[in-house]
């Protein structure tokens, strides 16, 4: 994570270059959402807010104020502001000599044609949404064509308005600034000549161009894949059609076409071969550190004792680190508590879901914390288990003989005050009892009067 001192006291102040259309709010909501979330939409809108009407530009405000209005505290506000930046929304500046420290310029977002053909926007969005809604999007977005066989009637400007001469040089116009659009900037290190050596037997180098380049670069940077697996791909994908007419445009798509499905082009033994290549010594899987410090398919790889992890583990990891934003080393603790701790030897998706869940809403940030927690939590559990269980027992002696005490010790004083009413009143009823009761003199003579002697 990139280090900025940021303080609740600094004012800043908000600046703009265009204005957020109908298209660009779709594009907001339909594309960006899903990748940056509702929160750093959210810091987006208020920036927007912020500015003075009729103007490109805000009074100066403070960090602290913008956390208020969102309920932020300064870490949060600073996380969702580098969402903004990462993803080209939000432009920062700080100013060496000002009333202000920061500027912060709002850039307008990416029309979403633009947005769907950018290799590593459409990528990340796919990961994100899946297939279906990605599918939905695209079609959504997708411009209908103009049919074939016609011709285009339109007419000219100057077949409509007649400007002077005079009149247009009197005019000289200012210069104004031209509206940027939102960009994003990574820094990869991606040998592309590499991978082309290793593409010389089925593609000619004419295939390339530097809009190919690029494009390959931003897919290898979005998928982390490296030269081999690459030149891979693009020799199961494109060895039959290299030597076919085609734009680029149409190669551009087939790219994008060909990293979407990456995972079905892959045989297990090419995923094996690409993964013994980059080996990595894992150390103690049960120390904290080696969870912190061991990237998760390595670190599950050896936790399930497999070479190559299998296709459910790896879409599990990705959706946990880029859905859930969850560190490496919070994945690999889930894993091992499920798989070690719980024992879960046919391993519920769900359930190591649901834990990760617990834990980011508990706000656990490093393995050692979680697990430790987590093991508190489940020792506080099995002791509140056990004395259900001693109640229950203690339920079922008491009925069967009530009058015992179970524990051995003395009654408490309001059972004794009872029992003493109690056995008070049984006493004063036998008494009234043998008070009724004849002795045996006047039974005698009871019975003497019955016969008639």
């Amino acid at each position: 994570m990139v280090e900025r001192e940021l303080s609740g006291t600094d004012l800043c102040l908000v600046m703009s270059n265009g204005v957020v259309d109908r298209e660009a709010y779709q594009s907001l909501y339909y594309l960006y959402q899903p990748i940056i979330g509702v929160k750093a939409l959210g810091l987006y809108q208020t920036f927007w807010s912020e500015m003075i009407p009729g103007k490109t530009k805000s009074q100066y405000i403070s960090h602290a104020e913008l956390g208020t209005l969102l309920g932020f505290s300064v870490d949060e506000f600073k996380e969702e502001l580098f969402k903004l930046e990462g993803i080209g929304l939000i432009r920062t500046f700080e100013a060496r000599q000002a009333a202000y420290r920061y500027i912060y310029q709002i850039r307008v977002p990416l029309a979403p044609n633009t947005f769907l053909n950018d290799g590593v926007l459409s990528s990340l969005l796919f990961y994100r949404v899946g297939e279906i809604r990605f599918r939905s999007l695209q079609h959504r977005f997708r411009t209908e064509p103009l049919p074939k066989n016609i011709v285009d009637r339109t007419i000219r400007f100057d077949q409509v308005f007649d400007v002077k001469a005079g009149l247009a040089s009197a005019h000289q116009p200012k210069a104004y600034a031209k509206q940027e659009r939102a960009v994003y900037e990574f820094d990869y290190s991606f040998d592309l000549e590499e991978m082309k050596r290793q593409t010389d037997r089925f593609l000619p180098r004419t295939f390339y161009s530097k809009a190919i380049d690029h494009l390959l670069v931003k897919l290898a940077y979005v998928t982390q894949s490296n030269e081999a697996l690459m030149a891979e791909l693009l020799n199961a994908r494109f060895r039959h059609e290299a030597y076919l007419p085609m734009t680029d445009a149409e190669k551009q798509e087939r790219c994008k076409q060909m990293m979407l499905s990456a995972k079905q082009k892959l045989s297990r033994e090419k995923k094996a071969k690409v993964a013994s290549q980059d080996s990595v010594e894992v150390g103690d899987i049960e120390a904290t550190e080696t969870m912190e410090s061991t990237h998760p398919k390595h670190y599950v790889a050896k936790l399930r004792k497999v070479k190559a992890l299998s296709e459910r583990d790896e879409e599990l990891i990705q959706q946990l680190i880029i859905d859930y934003e969850m560190s490496s080393g919070i994945v690999n603790a889930a894993y091992y508590y499920a798989l070690v701790v719980k024992k879960d030897n046919r391993f519920s998706k769900n359930f190591l879901l649901s834990i990760v869940d617990d834990w980011k809403q508990k706000g656990y940030v490093t393995a050692s914390e979680a697990l430790a927690k987590t093991q508190e939590q489940d020792d506080l559990i099995a002791k509140k288990q056990e004395q259900k269980q001693e109640r229950s027992r203690q339920t079922v002696g008491g009925r069967r003989g009530r009058t015992s005490n179970t524990n051995g010790g003395p009654n408490p004083k309001w059972l004794q005050e009872e029992k003493a009413k109690q056995q008070q009143y049984e006493a004063s009823k036998k008494a009234s009892f043998e008070a009724d009761v004849p002795d045996d003199e006047e039974m005698e003579r009871i019975l003497r009067e019955l016969k008639g002697n």
